[in-house]
């Protein structure tokens, strides 16, 4: 479903966000677009990583957000900080 969030200044394509604990095994949940604006607003400690390929982020994306396309993820975890919440998009 596509959603227009100009609060987080992009159009989003889904509804939801993947918010995960950095340490591996570590439980994930869904979070929608206004609690994650909420959690933004407050200043909450998150690191947002977009996962869509490049021709998709042509359109934008969360500003602050780091960009790893989904295919190089796995090998790219190494590098993410492990003492900060992950939020996928």
């Amino acid at each position: 479903m596509e959603r227009q969030v100009s609060r987080l200044g992009v159009a989003l394509c889904t509804a939801t966000f993947v918010l995960a604990a950095a340490a591996a095994g570590a439980q994930t949940e869904r979070l929608a677009v206004d609690a994650l604006k909420e959690q933004l607003d407050a200043g909450a400690d998150l690191l947002l990583i977009d996962v869509r390929e490049d021709h998709e982020i042509v359109s934008g994306s969360i500003p602050g957000a780091i960009h790893i396309p989904v295919g190089e993820l796995e090998a790219r975890m190494p590098d993410i900080p492990k003492d900060v919440r992950l939020v996928f998009f």
